[in-house]
């Protein structure tokens, strides 16, 4: 027979549907020696048999069935509560509970009471703040009150809807509570054992704030975020509010680097990554809970080549998940009807918000972190969600169209999703409409219209794994990446079939590959988009160039015959040639067996270009982005000169028209790429220098395709 109210030592002994899941992974901290504060647990036996004797069972049953209307919902919970609330508790169960809050009150302390279901905390639902914590119980009679209270709210609106969505019977529940010790907390936060929106990567994050932690895992403020990387020790304060000076940080390195070892620990002992809530008090440190991080089951990742002047908001990314729509702003906790597909707006995701939102395409919030309840449900429902950009809902307005991305924590203008039913509605232009492909099944509905694919990027076969490429190499797993590669290729050109596909060489900068695990040994560069990237690290890292090599090599042996080899970011004609010697190492011919091209993207090259031609090249592409930056000298993901990037400035039309007129000399097909090609402004001019076809990403191309049909009809 279970007992009614045992020792937190004691619940180790425990299965979690005796204690629930809070619980028993409270107490598996303590037993490994985790400094966990002194604690009882009331069991699950005492819930049940309290349902029984105050006649609540034949409440719950109904709210299975119940439907999801929220008055009918929130009529029948509120029965339910009253009734678990006006009984009273048995006599020997008072008893206990009065013991345990003399030994745990000792010396003046208070209790925290906090609720443990047996479907809390578990590897595939969370339960994240459904369910009660009361703190700062001071006497047995308010601990009565209190443990009632908890159980109560496991039929609260929020938490049975949320139920329901995971495939929980209400009935099914069972309650055991937490009686802890409370920690007056100095400092609070939580940490993650991995990033939740880059789960691969190989680094832990803290979040912290002054005082307790209800306020930061309630979404109330924006944390301090600092990144620990095991590997080498590294701490990276990677954001905190802006009013935070060097001198206020919350953590120390020291500090940090303790919490994450712990947090890596817990993962040892639990099996998984965990979600580690700590406090600070009278000299020391304290973890108050753990539980699994809970993660969407597909990833669904942006890779944008997008300049600056299209990011709307940055904030911190909560999920590997991206989503696009129109703004729907919230000025309140009132949560209206939304339309499909909409992107919620708001100042801060409470845990109630956070439920209701679970149907939305993205949020997006002024504060908060991604270590919050309200972070973690949507994360779970695979919502797109961008927290911390301080001013989303005075930026963005109703009925905008956005992208967010929940991996990067960047909002960006626009609808980046594909539409199917708008591309085959386009006219014939001389100008040839090419596309930029990530995913080759994505790009199926474009391909028999597109022109062509002006960059098939690896970035998805290389980091989709979430491990470097070089780690991958180093380790014997090159052969997968080699395979992945291959098998994107021809697939695109199949897709494709008949139709030019320029496959781009690595070209990620380091801020990407730090992302990844075993990208701690990435340099830390001021501005990695002007650092070690293109085809220079690419001749120094000659194994992942010959990987690619061996792959584009077996794509032309499958049958890729419309493949061509693209040259990123290339700086100086000598790396041309040198690309060229390497490639005819790897048992190809230039310009016989494949067709290679470079991409201009630095004033530098482009006034070389003719050395490039004299070299022998098949095609010339344009990275427009790029070439704004270097021109004009602005870091085209810097907010505070985003307003400057101009595509269309005197400057960059006068290095395109160079571009256009040596390429036309030496008859080399020649395209204008990235996202500012389809600047209003300069497309234009692009069709009037004579480029011979501009490459956009695959939503962009039905409206570029009808606005080039408009120049060239006009002119």
């Amino acid at each position: 027979m279970v007992p009614l109210v045992i020792p937190l030592a004691e619940a180790a002994q425990l299965e979690a549907s005796y204690v629930g899941g809070k619980a028993a992974n409270l107490a598996r901290l303590a037993m490994q020696g985790f400094p966990v504060p002194p604690a009882h647990v009331v069991t699950t036996a005492a819930f049940d048999r309290f349902m029984d004797l105050a006649g609540v069972r034949d409440l719950v049953a109904p709210l299975r069935d119940l439907p999801a209307e929220r008055q009918s919902v929130a009529a029948q919970t509120a029965r339910v509560r009253s009734a678990i609330l006006s009984h009273p508790l048995p006599a020997d169960l008072a008893e206990e509970l009065a013991d345990a809050f003399l030994d745990l009150a000792a010396d003046g302390h208070t209790i925290v009471v906090r609720s443990s279901a047996t479907v809390e905390d578990s590897a595939s639902s969370s339960f994240a703040g459904m369910l009660s914590s009361l703190p700062g119980v001071a006497s047995a009679e308010e601990m009565y009150a209190a443990v009632k209270y908890c159980w109560a709210s496991a039929f609260g609106p929020r938490a049975v809807l949320y139920a329901r969505d995971r495939d929980v019977d209400p009935s099914d529940i069972g309650v055991g509570v937490v009686l802890q010790r409370q920690i007056l907390s100095e400092r609070s936060g939580l940490a993650f054992g991995r990033d939740p929106a880059r789960r691969e990567a190989d680094v832990t994050i803290v979040e912290a704030i002054q005082g307790t932690g209800e306020d930061i895992v309630s979404g109330e403020v924006t944390p301090e975020r600092y990144e620990y990387s095991p590997t080498d020790g590294n701490v990276s304060l990677v954001s905190a509010p802006a009013s935070s000076a060097p001198s206020e940080r919350k953590l120390t390195e020291h500090e940090v680097a303790l919490l994450s070892g712990w947090t890596r620990d817990a993962e040892e002992v639990f099996g998984s990554p965990q979600d580690v809530e700590w406090a600070y008090a009278d000299g020391r440190f304290y973890l108050l809970q753990s539980r699994p991080l809970v993660f969407v089951t597909e990833e669904d990742m942006l890779f944008p080549e997008i300049a600056e002047h299209t990011v709307l908001l940055r904030g911190v990314g909560a999920g590997p998940a991206v989503g696009s729509g129109e703004v729907v702003v919230l000025t309140d906790d009132q949560v209206q009807i939304l339309p499909p597909g909409a992107v919620v707006v708001v100042r801060r995701l409470t845990n109630d918000l956070a439920v209701h939102l679970r149907g939305a395409t993205a949020v997006i919030a002024d504060e908060g972190g991604a270590t919050s309840h309200g972070a973690n449900i949507l994360r779970e429902f695979g919502v797109a969600c961008v927290l911390a950009t301080g001013k989303a809902t005075t930026t963005l307005v109703d009925g905008e169209r956005v992208t967010v991305d929940g991996y990067r924590g960047v909002v960006f203008r626009g609808d980046l999703s594909l539409r199917p039913q708008e591309v085959g509605a386009t006219s014939r232009t001389r100008t040839k409409v090419f596309v930029s492909v990530l995913v080759p099944e994505q790009a199926a509905p474009v391909a028999p219209y597109a022109d062509g694919v002006s960059s098939l990027r690896n970035d998805y076969f290389l980091l989709q794994s979430g491990v470097h490429p070089a780690k991958m190499v180093r380790t014997g797993r090159g052969r997968l990446l080699e395979e992945a590669i291959a098998e994107g290729i021809t697939e695109t050109v199949r897709l494709f079939s008949g139709k030019p596909v320029w496959y781009k060489t690595l070209d990620a900068p380091t801020d990407e590959f730090r992302r990844l695990n075993g990208g701690d040994e990435e340099p830390r560069e001021r501005n990695p988009l002007l650092g070690w990237r293109g085809l220079g690290r690419e001749l120094e890292e000659s194994d992942l160039f010959a990987l690619e090599l061996q792959a584009v090599r077996r794509a032309l042996e499958a049958g890729a015959n419309d493949l061509a080899l693209k040259l990123p970011f290339v700086r100086f004609p000598h790396e041309y040639a040198a690309a060229k010697r390497v490639i005819e190492q790897a048992g190809l011919r230039p310009h016989v067996d494949l067709k290679v091209g470079i991409s201009v993207e630095t004033p530098g090259i482009a006034s070389m270009l003719q050395d490039v031609c004299d070299l022998g090249v098949d095609f010339v592409s344009v990275g427009v982005s790029d070439l704004v930056m270097c021109v004009l000298a602005l870091d085209r993901e810097s907010e505070q000169v985003a307003h400057l990037f101009d595509p269309a400035h005197p400057a960059v039309v006068e290095v395109l028209s160079r571009i256009a007129d040596v390429s036309r000399r030496n008859s080399v097909f020649t395209c204008a790429c990235g996202e500012s090609a389809r600047d209003e402004e300069l497309l234009p001019l692009l069709v009037e220098q004579g480029f011979d076809a501009v490459g956009v990403s695959l939503p962009f191309f039905a409206p570029v395709k009808r606005h080039i049909a408009r120049i060239e009809d006009s002119g």
